[in-house]
């Protein structure tokens, strides 16, 4: 004779968050470090003096902070996408945008930049697969 029949019924939810979220976390967060760590090398050429003579010096430091206010901003909204914030999928999406077309703009007339290009633009889209999507439904 056999026992009672249960039905196993599957969780709502899958605990913890998708493979492509946590993807896109782990990009963003080597993103944003390779912003600062940009920012600081822009920062040690305008202080050792290393510069085009076209290019002027504060055009260097404008330059550096922006990267560093970008590069803290990515790492600060990467934070909060881990627990899954949609304002900073939100953000980390149009940052992605603008530097996705700043590295194409870059590999259109330098020559250089396809790596930033492809890299910004998987990790803004990395954030809206169907499974990411679902996620940040969810919260």
């Amino acid at each position: 004779m056999s026992g009672p029949v249960r039905e196993v019924t599957p969780p709502r939810e899958e605990p913890g968050r998708p493979a492509v979220v946590t993807a896109a976390v782990v990009l963003w967060a080597v993103l944003g470090v390779l912003l600062l760590v940009t920012a600081v090398l822009f920062a040690i050429a305008t202080a050792v003096g290393i510069a085009d003579p076209a290019t002027g010096v504060g055009s260097l430091v404008l330059t550096a902070i922006v990267l560093a206010l970008v590069g803290v901003g990515t790492l600060v909204a990467t934070r909060a996408l881990a627990g899954g914030s949609r304002p900073a999928r939100a953000a980390l999406t149009a940052i992605g945008v603008v530097l996705a077309v700043a590295g194409l703009v870059q590999l259109t007339f330098l020559g250089v930049g396809g790596v930033y290009f492809v890299a910004f633009a998987a990790a803004a889209l990395l954030l809206h697969l169907p499974a990411a999507r679902a996620f940040f439904s969810a919260r």
